[in-house]
């Protein structure tokens, strides 16, 4: 499997999944071991939980040492600064960046990832307060995801390199609102010093469910898909490319329900022969 060194960054958002055991995990594995057994399956994990529960410095610490220092981590953003943001936000962002540094003086941090609600339309004060966000996290990297179709336009993006920052492409369904996961030229070409990421995330292609589940926990039902071989396939040349035109590509799969997110991701790999 890839390592840290390699050029290209890969795993799945979040790894604590009981039900992957017999399918990812070893049956005989104990939870508590999850972590290690996978920082020797990739090289690469999206930590999902901190967006539920303000991180700490400790928490972030036990990832890194029950990882032995193989993976690097992209840390989502708290809810408190993209989906219940309020008065004391300055606030909250300085917790947090408190809490994720460590992992950042470890050199093992590659993202702070900022996931926006569809409800975060394109608006004048929404803009305001993504740049004064930006700003607030300009000594991380920082990638930010937007669920609306609205914010994909060049100058979004160009606003977001001139600060540092990269936006997350996102495979989902093909539905009214969401944006396409369209690769700009600007992000094909060479890296600049601002913006060296290529961030993908993979969330399935499962239309039914994916404004109709209100039922499971964490909207689970939505992310349940199992990409194919041709689907998988479409990301090749384009990673390929990203490769070696020296940017990084980041890769990760939120198809979690069923296992699927670590078995579509070590397919990739495999497809991509790196």
């Amino acid at each position: 499997m890839a390592t840290a060194e390699q050029s290209l960054l890969l795993g799945t958002s979040g790894y604590d999944y009981p039900e992957w055991k017999g399918i990812f995990y070893p049956d005989d594995l104990k939870r508590k071991d999850f972590l290690s057994y996978y920082s020797t399956q990739f090289n690469a994990l999206e930590l999902n939980n901190t967006f539920y529960n303000m991180p700490t410095s400790e928490r972030m610490l036990s990832f890194y040492e029950r990882s032995e220092g193989r993976l690097s981590f992209s840390v989502k953003a708290n809810r408190l600064l993209t989906h219940e943001v309020g008065p004391d936000w300055g606030f909250q962002a300085k917790i947090f960046r408190d809490a994720v540094g460590p992992l950042l003086e470890k050199s093992s941090l590659c993202s702070v990832l900022f996931q926006f609600p569809q409800s975060f339309h394109y608006t004048p004060e929404n803009r305001i307060y993504l740049a004064k966000l930006i700003d607030e996290f300009k000594s991380f990297p920082v990638v930010v995801e937007f669920r609306h179709e609205e914010w994909i336009k060049e100058s979004v993006l160009a606003g977001l390199n001139d600060r540092g920052a990269s936006i997350a492409l996102c495979d989902m369904p093909d539905l009214k609102y969401l944006p396409k996961c369209v690769v700009p030229e600007a992000l094909e070409g060479p890296p600049s010093p601002s913006s060296p990421l290529f961030y993908l995330r993979l969330h399935g292609r499962n239309a039914t469910a994916w404004y109709a589940d209100t039922t499971t926990p964490n909207g689970s039902a939505r992310y349940d898909y199992n990409y194919s071989d041709q689907e998988l396939s479409q990301f090749v040349p384009v990673i390929q490319n990203v490769i070696l035109t020296g940017k990084k590509p980041v890769v990760f799969f939120n198809n979690h329900p069923n296992g699927s997110g670590a078995k579509n991701a070590k397919r990739l790999f495999e497809l991509l022969n790196v």
